[in-house]
């Protein structure tokens, strides 16, 4: 299956967009928490780095590491172009624009090179098949430089375990600290498997491993969050 399955211009047009960064205020501590493990997983990297940003939306994984590393470089992709003018918008208010190129299509359309790094935060879990996840992982890791590291965060949950109903709840609460009610958290709970993969963590490894990059080792979890760090074979 493509890896284009999924059709982001549709679920993140421009009202979206628009509205994206300001419906997840409420949950900025766990989009703090991811940033802290990009800052330390990349703490090593050269003056001059060129980050790739696979999913970039609303370009806030640029927006954080631009401000701490002013001489690198970014690669935002993401097929929403909408979400993508509003990374855009923030990239000039904050004078980084000029280190940044956006592709507003998938992935695969990029021209390989040779990146540092890359994040892929919050993007796989839309892809529900284990060929099409694996490919978008291959198409990271193909445009990686031997030994870069990547960090990957997904909605991630084993359906199984008897400990699943107390994880979704957790989360349900955690999105009704965003204003959805409770309808909303219901069709939350009903979505994995349909507009979210049902992968368990350890598929989720495996993929990533598939895809040509070290064994991965999860670094964090927020409920249903999990985030990995690894790096290119």
């Amino acid at each position: 299956m493509s890896v284009e399955t999924f059709n982001p211009s549709i679920a993140f047009g421009p009202e979206h967009a628009a509205n994206y960064d300001d419906n997840f205020i409420a949950l900025s501590a766990v989009k703090d928490m991811m940033h802290l493990v990009l800052q330390a997983q990349f703490s090593g990297l050269p003056e001059t780095a060129h980050i790739l940003i696979a999913g970039a939306g609303t370009g806030a994984e640029a927006r954080f590491l631009a401000a701490l590393h002013p001489s690198w470089h970014f690669t935002l992709v993401d097929p929403s172009s909408a979400m993508l003018d509003i990374a855009r918008k923030h990239a000039e208010a904050e004078g980084f624009a000029d280190r940044c190129l956006f592709h507003p299509d998938y992935l695969s359309t990029l021209a390989d090179d040779s990146f540092d790094a890359a994040t892929s935060l919050l993007v796989s879990h839309f892809l529900n098949t284990t060929d099409a996840r694996t490919a978008f992982f291959q198409s990271i890791a193909k445009r990686l430089r031997p030994g870069a590291p990547l960090v990957n965060a997904d909605l991630c949950a084993n359906l199984d375990a008897p400990a699943f109903p107390d994880i979704m709840a957790l989360w349900q609460g955690l999105i009704a600290l965003t204003g959805a009610n409770a309808e909303a958290q219901a069709n939350y709970a009903a979505s994995f498997g349909r507009d979210f993969a049902c992968h368990t963590p350890s598929e989720v490894e495996a993929m990533i491993e598939a895809a040509g990059f070290a064994a991965p080792a999860q670094c964090f979890q927020a409920a249903l969050i999990r985030g990995w760090i690894t790096a290119r074979r």
